[in-house]
């Protein structure tokens, strides 16, 4: 009975820091989005309604100074001349840093999380440390928003004003002609509400767990850079799904909304695309692993040159997958490749393996088979020399034969194995790109086109960055649920086994 309470409570708690990492996550895409929210303040001006954000308000609080003195000096104005402008613009720092002061503030609270989730207890640091924050950045906000809404009325005023002085000022900088409907970005705001949130869900009881502090200083240091050049990077691309950045001018950096994933999914090529991916990782998936699983029993009962068997069924995952390409791609030409030099020889004629449809999908996932059967051969291989040679011979004893031993023995204990194995190639199956770059290039026309290599095609190709990153991040969503589900069902059977 105290075990299960004690399981219970673990539970609750082990969901508990989920809970905490997530919004932890969430609160870091809340202040990185504005970063990445590029504004072209040309000659500090606040044209097109921008919503300002760390970095913008804070070089325009520092350009100002120096465009107001410029212009004073060009214009040959009196000496002493200033504008509200001038004075207004300085609050500007304290919402920029306070945006920045947000960022840092989610990203370490994304670190103790994690940490916590690895068993280091940081309870009272963490619940005093994260109020402090929350409520230290809560209120550079709000002020820094106060100040935002005066500068604007500034503008607002320094445009409409009639003195000459005032007036050539206010058209050098800001063009007279627009003055700015401009706000903090909602992104800010909606990460200062919550880290509020979040100071308020460190007081909730939870259950201890036990220390281990010394997890900490192995994990901190990997999971820093992990997360500067992967998760941070991962996470700010988002924003880019919902601007028409052509990954080159800034200009090009306009907030579209969700025009990027509406045109997505009303697109032809994209539907083909999303055909094609299924069907080579369905394909993929199921075929690898039957392969893979025959390999292993072969190599398993074979009695001479093991370990050369091993090597020849392995050798081709060692091969880079664009190299793999070049080499099938040669072998499948129609004019001299050694395939349909043989078929010629017998008879049977050349055959386009890659220049027309379905050959050239076929040819797709048969060389996805040849080059990764031999590392899902491997854990197969591992898992069926782990097998107890006790329940074997109990099989062989009870008079099962071949046949039964491995359906009723040998496959049950192969569960974890298949749960692996089937998890990661319908990943690698979904992503699938050197190969077909190299073999079909995605044609003919865009027949063989993934969703991997059309988000690459178009980013890089044509130059739409801004639709490419939407259509990674649905793939991302698609390789998720399709993933998590798999592995929930197959983790499942294997209690059942």
């Amino acid at each position: 009975m105290q075990s299960a309470i004690a399981a219970t409570a673990k539970k609750k708690g082990s969901w508990q820091h989920i809970i905490r990492l997530a919004m932890a996550m969430f609160l870091v895409l809340c202040f990185l989005m504005p970063m990445f929210q590029i504004s072209a303040w040309k000659n500090v001006s606040l044209k097109n309604g921008l919503n300002g954000n760390g970095i913008t308000m804070l070089s325009a609080a520092i350009e100002l100074d120096d465009e107001l003195q410029t212009i004073v000096r060009k214009g040959k104005l009196p000496e002493g001349v200033t504008s509200p402008v001038r004075e207004a613009a300085q609050p500007l720092y304290l919402t920029g840093a306070a945006t920045l002061l947000g960022l840092a503030a989610a990203f370490l609270m994304f670190l103790m999380c994690f940490a916590e989730n690895l068993g280091v207890n940081l309870a009272k640091t963490r619940r005093i440390l994260f109020t402090v924050l929350a409520l230290l950045t809560a209120a550079l906000m709000t002020a820094g928003m106060w100040n935002f809404q005066l500068f604007a009325q500034t503008i607002r005023d320094a445009a409409a004003n009639t003195d000459d002085t005032f007036s050539r000022i206010t058209k050098k900088l800001y063009q007279g002609d627009a003055v700015p409907a401009m706000s903090v970005t909602p992104w800010a705001m909606l990460g200062a509400v919550g880290m509020l949130v979040m100071a308020a869900l460190q007081w909730l009881p939870e259950k201890k767990g036990a220390l281990h502090r010394n997890l900490l200083w192995f994990v901190v240091p990997a999971l820093t850079m992990y997360s500067c050049f992967v998760i941070l990077p991962a996470v700010s691309s988002v924003y880019l799904g919902f601007t028409s950045y052509d990954g080159v001018t800034e200009a090009s950096m306009r907030f579209i909304g969700w025009d990027n994933y509406k045109n997505i999914f009303e697109s032809a090529r994209f539907h083909s695309a999303t055909f094609n991916t299924i069907l080579i990782a369905a394909a993929f998936t199921v075929l690898v692993n039957v392969i893979a699983l025959a390999m292993a029993v072969a190599v398993d009962k074979v009695r001479w040159c093991k370990n050369i068997f091993r090597s020849t069924f392995y050798l081709p995952v060692l091969i880079s997958g664009i190299i793999a390409g070049f080499i099938w791609r040669i072998m499948f030409n129609y004019s001299f490749g050694v395939i349909n030099f043989a078929l010629n020889a017998i008879g049977l004629g050349s055959v386009k393996f890659i220049d027309t449809m379905p050959n050239a999908l076929l040819s797709i996932i048969f060389v996805l088979l040849w080059k990764n059967a031999g590392y899902y051969m491997i854990i197969y291989l591992a898992a069926l020399q782990g097998i107890s040679t006790d329940l074997l011979e109990a099989a062989s004893i009870d008079g099962a034969n071949g046949r039964q031993t491995f359906r009723h023995v040998t496959l049950p204990m192969l569960a974890g194995s298949f749960t692996i194995n089937l998890t990661l190639a319908l990943i690698n199956g979904l992503k699938v790109y050197d190969e077909i770059a190299i073999l079909t290039n995605g044609g003919p026309g865009f027949s063989t086109e993934t969703i991997t290599y059309m988000v690459y095609k178009v980013a890089f190709g044509e130059m739409r960055q801004g639709y490419g990153t939407a259509m990674a991040v649905i793939l991302f969503i698609i390789i998720l649920v399709m993933g998590g589900f798999q592995s929930t069902m197959l983790r499942k059977r294997e209690v059942q086994l």
